[in-house]
């Protein structure tokens, strides 16, 4: 009897030792599960944006210890869902991405202005991450887009550097210099949209209006040229009668430049003209440059959105 009790106590052991190893086996391999599955996560590739998103990043404020980034996004001609995407930080010095925590809102302000057959109202971002998990004081950081589900991350163009939003990174960038003319408050509280150094044009948005700043080396023949500035909508039907009638379906407003450039400013050793973002239709995507026989240079990109 007494061997029939031993050899029950030691099966029960055995068994024991048996769960034991299996729950730690399992714990283990859950464990190799997760980090395989959150490196794979956290490998991501950038890609050029193609203005099939649309969104904005419209505050990055450090408070309480954290960082807050506000902003919306959505694909085109799709409802807009909740939680559709996240934001990545974006290190541009080490190249490694942090990850906020991501909470989500409607944004009738956005869906009102991109009013059409889609409802992009639950656009609403609000990415939020502790300070001390960034190296502020000495990384730049580029907001990455990156679609829920994706591996493709869009590169946003939108950095923050010593607590400043920019639209180029700091150290690829080369100021205007307008202290003292009519350019100071255009460059100072406007929105930079395009960077062309190598061709010598900037171009800001400023109150509701573009700037095309160029520099005395641009290439002007005889004096002028003829600036693109084509874009496109959600709105189509609300576009001018001549487009819709030879079936346009994007606005074209190109100009010659010697016809708005601000002779009665004083703007230093630039050249500048003026034009009017439209108000009739919504704007989902802008393309400017200098095209002769073909693009000499292109830009394309958003406008800064205002809703108020």
């Amino acid at each position: 009897m007494g061997g029939i009790r031993g050899f029950l106590k030691s099966l029960e052991k055995s068994r024991k030792k048996q769960s034991l190893v299996f729950c730690v086996s399992m714990v283990i391999v859950i464990g190799i599960y997760l980090f395989t599955m959150r490196q794979l996560y956290e490998r991501f590739e950038i890609i050029e944006d193609d203005f099939s998103w649309v969104y904005q990043v419209d505050s990055i404020e450090e408070k309480n210890g954290q960082l807050q980034i506000n902003g919306w996004a959505f694909a085109l001609n799709e409802n807009a869902k909740k939680e559709n995407c996240e934001i990545i930080l974006y290190d541009t010095k080490t190249g490694e991405g942090v990850y906020p925590k991501m909470t989500y809102e409607s944004r009738e302000d956005v869906n009102e202005y991109f009013l059409c057959e889609y409802d992009y109202t639950k656009s609403g971002f609000v990415a939020n991450i502790p300070t001390k998990k960034l190296q502020l004081e000495n990384s730049v950081y580029e907001i990455l887009l990156r679609p829920e589900g994706k591996r493709n991350v869009f590169s946003t163009n939108v950095y923050y550097n010593n607590g400043e939003i920019l639209y180029v990174h700091p150290d690829e960038f080369v100021p205007l210099e307008v202290t003292g003319t009519d350019l100071e408050k255009v460059v100072e509280r406007g929105v930079l949209r395009v960077y062309q150094p190598d061709y010598g044009m900037y171009v800001y948005q400023y109150e509701g209006e573009l700037y095309w700043i160029a520099e005395p080396d641009y290439g002007f023949v005889d004096g002028d040229t003829y600036v693109q500035f084509q874009m496109n909508t959600t709105q189509v039907a609300n576009l001018p009668e001549d487009r819709l009638a030879n079936n346009y379906l994007w606005s074209n407003l190109g100009f010659m430049f010697q016809k708005k450039e601000l002779l009665d400013w004083n703007t230093g050793n630039y050249r500048v003209a003026k034009y009017s973002l439209p108000t009739e239709y919504s704007l989902t995507h802008i393309w400017t440059g200098n095209h002769i026989n073909e693009w000499i240079w292109q830009s394309d990109f958003r406008p800064y959105y205002d809703f108020d």
